[in-house]
This record gives structure tokens, sequence and C-alpha cells, in this order.
């Protein structure tokens, strides 16, 4: 995978890296995580279980869920 397909975001207070405009909900299942039973929080900002599946995963994000 070249630097063009991932994009680096702090996950759960780590650094992680993962693939290029992933939605909350796609990250969610990658990580095996039930989306409606999981709050997200993406730069200090709670998202509503609404907004996973249009909302993507930008470079630099602070994601906590």
């Amino acid at each position: 995978m070249s630097s063009t397909d991932t994009i680096k975001i702090l996950l759960n207070g780590k650094p992680n890296e993962i693939k290029a405009g992933l939605t909350v909900t796609e990250l969610l299942t990658k990580w095996r995580m039930r989306p409606e039973l999981v709050t997200v929080e993406i730069n200090e900002n709670i998202l509503q279980k609404l907004d996973y599946e249009t909302t993507k995963i930008k470079q630099g994000d602070k994601v906590e869920f």
C-alpha cells in the first residue's frame, strides 16, 4: 500500500494508519465494533449515530470510541 492509500489518525489515544476514505461505520466494522452500541467522538465532538455512514475519517483526525 502506498502512502497515498493511507492516512494517519489518533485512534483511542494511539497513532494509527487506516485506509484513506473510510467512513466511521467502516472503521467500526474493521475494529469489530457494533455501531449501534458505540459512541464515536471525532476531534472532541460527539458524532450522531445517523452520521456514521456518511462521515469520512480525515488525515490527522482524533477518533475515540
